[in-house]
């Protein structure tokens, strides 16, 4: 039989309420049915959240899924500026209640709305990064006109060297490989021009190590429009500038559909007969630009699997997400990265190597 993968889901921290999220997480339930899998959520308020159990559970097919409440005794200030300060003096709050549960439990991964600092600072302080890896990139997916793209950093480290961007190259192509099964995953570096020469100093460093490890499948440069081409299966960028690509990318696709309506309005009759011919074909793209259909991004480098959410995210984005890191338990990408790094013994040489609990 095989062993049990444990989905342990932070409840705390999403804007539309605990109700939301184990409406999200009940819609999983019914769509992993037959999948051996143990759900924990993890409350600060365990009467809301059993209420909300009751609630979506209690559909046929749902009672029998393995469901547990995991009380956290302390709250989180509704704002702070230092997630390390509120980690430290914050012991018993849900999102280091999940943290420790995955670290004592194989086959887990956590699950969480929270701030995206408090969420890597206890990731990485709790589960440590793996050996050989200097920092833990978000894994952001993102549509293009022919398929999705992974590319890191979503906005995790902004300051980088070029040993950090060949490392991410390094996870998101086992990411790619062994969790969206795509054997040879194409990578590419952003830069502004697709030209060798192009690039500041620590792109055009980067360019080096990456085309060095013949064991990736390095395609070179990729700018801003050609990135959307849909020949990549992934693309590399300092944190800094992946979190301003994600905001932007998803304004564009707000606004877009904005627009929409909004010459619709003007132009009634227009309207009305593009709903009525072109209404399958707009919800279509109204569901690849969705950033809910991706239900969260993985934090890679752990020792441990963790997928951060959007605050604001809605029932289907928790579904997708637990749908993912059902995947993501089962992987043993952790130790996919650790045998890679041994077999390409430069990635840990170039940094410190020394893996641990704190970035250096």
């Amino acid at each position: 039989m095989a062993e049990c993968a444990t989905l342990i889901l932070d409840v705390m921290g999403a804007e539309q309420g605990i109700a939301e999220v184990v409406k999200g997480a009940a819609q999983a339930c019914d769509y992993l049915q037959g999948e051996s899998i143990k759900l924990y959520l993890v409350t600060s308020k365990p009467d809301e959240t059993q209420q909300a159990v009751d609630t979506f559970f209690s559909s046929a097919g749902r009672h029998n899924s393995q469901v547990e409440i995991a009380q956290a005794t302390q709250h989180l200030p509704a704002d702070f500026s230092n997630p390390v300060d509120v980690y430290k003096k914050h012991p018993l709050c849900s999102i280091r209640l999940a943290m420790d549960l995955a670290k004592s439990t194989p086959r887990s991964v956590v699950i969480s709305p929270a701030t995206t600092g408090l969420v890597m600072t206890s990731a990485i302080f709790t589960l440590g990064r793996v050996r050989g890896i200097d920092r833990t990139p978000i894994g952001t997916p993102m549509p293009t006109k022919g398929k999705q793209l992974f590319y890191v950093d979503g906005g995790s480290v902004v300051d980088c060297k070029p040993r950090h961007l060949y490392q991410f190259a390094v996870l998101a192509h086992l990411h790619v490989k062994n969790i969206l099964k795509i054997d040879r995953p194409r990578i590419a570096l952003l830069s502004n021009g697709s030209e060798e020469y192009k690039g500041n100093h620590l792109v055009r460093e980067a360019y080096e190590l990456i085309a060095a490890d013949k064991d990736l499948n390095f395609a070179g440069y990729t700018e801003g429009h050609t990135m959307l081409e849909g020949e990549l299966d992934v693309m590399v960028c300092d944190g800094f500038l992946g979190n301003i690509l994600l905001k932007f990318a998803e304004g564009v696709a707000e606004s877009f559909f904005t627009m929409m309506r909004e010459e619709f309005k003007r132009e009634p009759i227009a309207g009305l007969a593009a709903k009525l011919l072109q209404r399958k074909a707009y919800q279509r793209l109204y569901d690849r630009l969705d950033y809910a259909q991706f239900g969260g991004a993985p934090l890679l480098g752990l020792n441990g699997n963790v997928v951060i959410m959007h605050g604001r995210s809605p029932a289907l984005a928790f579904k997708n997400a637990l749908i993912k890191g059902a995947k993501l338990a089962g992987s043993g990408i952790s130790e996919q990265v650790s045998q890679y790094i041994t077999a390409h013994p430069q990635i840990s040489m170039m940094g410190n190597g020394n893996g641990g609990t704190t970035d250096a």
